[in-house]
């Protein structure tokens, strides 16, 4: 009932219009005459003739550099067998759309009806001059290794059949740190491969460049044990002689007995609990078999509690998953222009992946999979599928390799890697390429930055991400050997400074002191400043005017108000500021936008209002921003007199006193601000052009249009950045995540930087 369900619905998902998974979209403009005639003839005459004067020019002028051909003749598809190639075009299809929504590179799916191997290799090298490189997909072995060795020699663009060495770089990744929680050797492990086709060949060949010793490897395909007596008797093919062992025949069973690993890339359901039982102390087991694999993975954990267990299925951990291989692989071998994929290439993304694993998992990504909490372990030997980290890591190395083994377009000198990370970061998202900058910055300055919920998990995963990368030095409030044991739990490993603030001397001393002197004529007594500073947030403050941290970041366990309380009456506002102002930083259709006055001024007079144009300015223009201010009404200019008020007209005219260089106009609708065609109604207006900084005419009008558009507009949304306080101080909204206390941490950072500049 399950498979007929499951059946059902990827009929109707694959049939649902458009029909298919993938589709060609324009990416020049083509709306007017001028623009088919430089898309077409005559003006794409030029590019042409660039071209045939070197034919690198394609990679400038045209789609080549970013586009791969997925190629097959279908007689290997997975779980399904030799279909043909008509039949193979969902999963060529399904194939182009990973490619497209992992790395961002386009595909066109191409099935070739033939199987004789010269016309198939033929066929290929005369479309190559299209692509940048081909995918090689579902060919069956051995013709699949004669196919690849003669595209790679004969071509000059990378090619790689992933079905042979996709699964070798996991696996690989996942083998070497399964193989540092067990605390063995790898060049004393006895490995046991189920399997002798393209995959288990090129998983072989890679685990003997990463360590395995060729004298410790067993494999069996449908006869038993591949042997020396069965090569002399001309059984084998060339590739699987090379593993061919001087031993007795046996089967599956045999192999098992005394093994460190079993490598399954058979069939399902082979492989016994009894076979698991013979194997060595703390096994590993990876059945990698699909649809079915060689034992499922809780039978396996059954049997062998001690062992560590890989599938390739999504619904049980440590799945293997090609989609961790070949996007990234082609990306950093497209942006480099390699001429092909080197044995080096695909190391260096084998150790990438096992590298990332290592790190602290950004809380989305735990998300994406419904668990509360990832580190590294048993459960977690290679990076999942939807983390993004992995196109930054992977990508980059080898691009990097590619360089070294002088195969790159780009020689060396000319190939910065961390420009190159920073490109790739671009891909994930606007925000995520602004907010590299300002981590980026914040790393000049080591600045120490106090959050006074220490104990709370999302703050101290965030803590760990932000020394582990050197963006500041976290100062963490709250009982140590509560944080203490979340760091064990977490797999946290890091060191930063804990302070528990009542029994912290300071609070009782110089902190209570300095309070008292500050709030006394507001009513404060001694025993009221000593009893305040209980309180982590005040602590935490005080920390900061006093000059023990540089900077404070919370929020995320009471409501705005009693975090941004205690930091006005012991920081205060900027002398260059009466009001603090919050605002939100959003990336919208590649555009970067600011929104004020979203968390704290509810109903804003004029002077407030001018005051949150300018602060949203200025902040803006810290982002790289020109800032062209638009202050946001239900009517153009005045064009509806009623609710009519000068409340806005006014504000406009007190921020142009405020900073005389500020470009601003209004009261305009939103679409005004935004689209050119309707400004050109408005002449008088002080600047063209799309506005980027946002006015709302009160808290509540901002406060939903950035909600409005984090939830249906798909925008990356950063804040609130609060402006206007004396000192660095950032307030956080209840729910956010580590990624977002990791933003807000590095802005603080950058702006105690800022403060410490303008004091010299």
């Amino acid at each position: 009932m399950k498979e007929e369900k499951i059946r059902q619905d990827a009929l109707d998902y694959h049939s649902a219009k458009p029909f298919g998974k993938m589709k060609t979209v324009p990416t020049k403009p083509h709306a007017t005459q001028r623009d088919l005639s430089l898309a077409y003839s005559p003006g794409v005459a030029y590019p042409c003739l660039e071209i045939e004067k070197n034919p690198n020019n394609a990679y400038r002028y045209t789609a080549k550099g970013n586009l791969v051909a997925v190629i097959t003749n279908g007689t290997a598809v997975l779980g399904l067998g030799n279909i043909g190639a008509l039949a193979s075009k969902p999963v060529m299809e399904g194939k182009g759309l990973l490619f497209k929504a992992f790395a961002d590179i386009d595909v066109f799916d191409i099935e070739i009806d033939e199987t004789d191997v010269d016309k198939f290799v033929e066929t290929v090298k005369r479309i190559a001059p299209t692509f940048g490189g081909i995918n090689l997909e579902d060919i069956k072995a051995p013709e699949c290794f004669e196919i690849e060795r003669r595209l790679k020699e004969e071509l000059d663009i990378p090619v790689m059949h992933d079905d042979q060495h996709g699964t070798a770089i996991i696996s690989g990744a996942a083998m070497l740190n399964s193989l540092e929680l067990v605390n063995k050797d790898i060049s004393q492990v006895k490995v046991v491969i189920s399997g002798a086709g393209a995959s288990a060949i090129s998983c072989a060949e890679h685990w003997l460049q990463l360590g395995v010793n060729k004298a410790n490897i067993k494999m069996i395909d449908s006869k038993g044990i591949i042997t020396k007596k069965r090569s002399e008797a001309g059984e084998l093919s060339a590739e699987k002689e090379r593993f061919a062992r001087d031993e007795e025949e046996g089967g599956l069973s045999d192999a098992m007995v005394g093994a460190d690993i079993f490598l399954g890339l058979s069939k399902g359901d082979i492989v016994s609990p009894d076979m698991l039982r013979s194997m060595s102390e703390r096994p590993i087991i990876f059945a990698l078999a699909n649809p079915d694999p060689e034992i499922m993975p809780d039978i396996a954990l059954a049997a062998r509690p001690d062992a560590i267990v890989a599938s390739g299925r999504s619904d049980f951990p440590n799945q293997v998953n090609n989609v961790l291989g070949f996007p990234y692989i082609f990306r950093g071998a497209l942006d480099c222009m390699a001429t092909k994929i080197t044995p080096n290439m695909r190391m260096a993304a084998t150790r990438a992946l096992a590298g990332l694993a290592k790190e602290a998992v950004p809380e989305e990504v735990s998300q994406a999979y419904d668990l509360d909490f990832i580190s590294f372990g048993k459960d977690y030997i290679i990076p999942k599928p939807f983390d993004r980290r992995v196109l930054v890591s992977v990508a980059s190395a080898v691009a990097k390799a590619a360089v070294e083994d002088g195969v790159a377009g780009i020689p060396a000198s000319e190939f910065h890697m961390t420009a190159y990370q920073e490109e790739l970061e671009a891909r994930l998202g606007l925000t995520h390429s602004v907010m590299r900058t300002v981590m980026n910055r914040a790393k000049s300055s080591l600045k120490r930055i106090v959050f006074p919920e220490g104990d709370d998990p999302h703050v101290l995963r965030a803590a760990y991400e932000l020394a582990h990368e050197n963006v500041c030095t976290p100062i963490l409030l709250g009982r140590p050997e509560v944080i203490d044991a979340l760091k064990d739990e977490f797999n946290l490993d890091f060191e930063c400074e804990v302070i528990n603030p009542i029994h912290d001397p300071r609070r009782k001393g110089s902190y209570r002191d300095a309070l008292f002197e500050m709030r006394s004529r507001k009513g404060l007594t001694v025993i009221d400043a000593q009893r305040i500073l209980k309180s982590r947030t005040y602590f935490g403050a005080m920390m900061v005017e006093v000059g023990d941290a540089d900077g404070f970041v919370g929020g995320l366990t009471r409501a705005y108000p009693t975090f941004l309380k205690p930091c006005l009456e012991v920081i205060g506002t900027s002398e260059n500021s009466h009001r603090v102002v919050g605002m939100y930083m959003m990336a919208v259709k590649g555009k970067l936008l600011f929104i004020g006055d979203a968390t704290v001024n509810v109903y804003p007079d004029a002077r407030t209002l001018a005051e949150i144009c300018v602060q949203t300015a200025r902040v803006a223009k810290r982002f790289g921003i020109k800032p062209k201010v638009a202050l946001l009404s239900f009517s153009n200019f005045g064009s509806s007199r009623g609710l009519r008020s000068t409340r806005l007209e006014d504000a406009i005219d007190i921020a142009r006193e405020l900073d005389p260089n500020i470009l601003i106009d209004g009261p305009m609708q939103a679409d005004t601000a935004l689209l050119e065609d309707i400004q050109d109604q408005y002449p008088f207006m002080e600047f063209d052009g799309a506005a980027n900084v946002l006015i709302c005419p009160n808290l509540a009008a901002a406060n939903i249009a950035y909600k409005l558009l984090d939830h249906l507009g798909d925008a990356e949304m950063t804040g609130p950045i609060l402006e206007g306080m004396a000192k660095p101080v950032q307030i956080l909204q209840q729910g956010d995540g580590v990624r977002e206390v990791v933003h807000m941490a590095a802005i603080c950072s950058v702006d105690a930087h800022r403060h410490e500049l303008e004091r010299l």
